[in-house]
């Protein structure tokens, strides 16, 4: 039996663990029984995207993403659509997509899965052209993820402190949307267009999202007085989120924002400036991934 061909691309400069030697820990624990692999490391924003569309081109089983959420959309992005599977070994600060899938943050336990899992198709979005693996969407996060890109500090202190400061002179969203199924305007601080449930720190934002059904979680956080917001803090904890009185939440497939006013929009974490329309869209079964579960 011949072995297969993997990549780890890996960002050196990921999260609080950016110290650890994943090269020696993949070493230690891949089975190379099975995997002919190679390691390759990110030097600038986007060089993930290059090694892992070069893999595509030279038919790697398995594309490896050894970094945060935005490690993975990076390399998840080249690989929409193509034979190459996409793996992950989770080494950021939020980690939401992993901790969707259960591997969380035990670096070990997430290279010794790769000997035992299988081919997983799932879905993943579009947003204005830009792909997403776990969660998009526009207003109080976006624009704190944006503030935040712009900061060399990264981890669960800075971002909480950017959430703090942009909360104190946020404003709503005047929003109209249209689904397939209903059209209608409101006012809202978020509107979030889920994949994966977890934003990252095990926050779940849509307790019932799914991989693979086809559909987007829409979490619609309602305007109210801002210290209201902190009561949905445990709700994301416990996974109750989607109960609040202050939380519009449905599925669909297809969905038309229209925010006038502009600002910001965020795919996995990666804040972006925005038109008036965005435009998100599933793409059903569209990325392979691996997976023990």
């Amino acid at each position: 039996m011949s072995k297969k061909k993997i990549r780890f691309i890996t960002n050196p400069f990921s999260g609080p663990k950016s110290g650890v030697k994943i090269d020696e820990l993949i070493q230690s624990h891949i089975d190379e029984d099975m995997y002919n692999y190679e390691i390759s490391y990110t030097e600038y924003a986007g060089h993930a995207t290059i090694l892992a569309k070069e893999a595509v081109m030279d038919d790697y089983f398995a594309v490896i993403a050894v970094g945060g959420d935005g490690t993975i959309n990076e390399v998840g992005s080249s690989l929409v659509n193509t034979k190459t599977a996409l793996g992950i070994i989770p080494l950021g600060s939020g980690n939401g997509f992993s901790y969707h899938l259960g591997i969380r943050r035990n670096i070990i336990t997430a290279i010794q899965t790769l000997n035992t899992c299988h081919l997983v198709p799932i879905d993943t979005g579009v947003a204005n052209g830009r792909f997403f693996i776990n969660v998009a969407g526009l207003g109080l996060d976006a624009t704190v993820a944006y503030r935040t890109k712009l900061n060399s500090r990264r981890g669960f202190i800075p971002y909480f402190l950017n959430t703090l400061k942009e909360s104190l002179n946020f404003k709503y969203l005047s929003l109209h949307i249209k689904t397939a199924e209903n059209e209608w305007e409101g006012e809202y601080a978020m509107a979030v267009i889920a994949n994966g449930s977890v934003y990252g720190y095990d926050f779940t934002i849509a307790p019932q999202a799914l991989l693979n059904d086809g559909q987007f979680d829409i979490v619609l956080i309602k305007k109210t007085q801002v210290f209201r917001y902190f009561l949905l803090v445990p709700r994301m904890l416990n996974k109750s989120i989607h109960k609040s009185p202050l939380v519009k939440y449905f599925k669909t497939s297809e969905i038309t924002i229209l925010n006038k006013a502009g600002g910001y929009f965020h795919v996995d974490g990666e804040g972006f400036e925005c038109d008036e329309s965005i435009h998100f869209k599933v793409l059903p079964s569209s990325i392979l991934l691996l997976s023990n579960v």
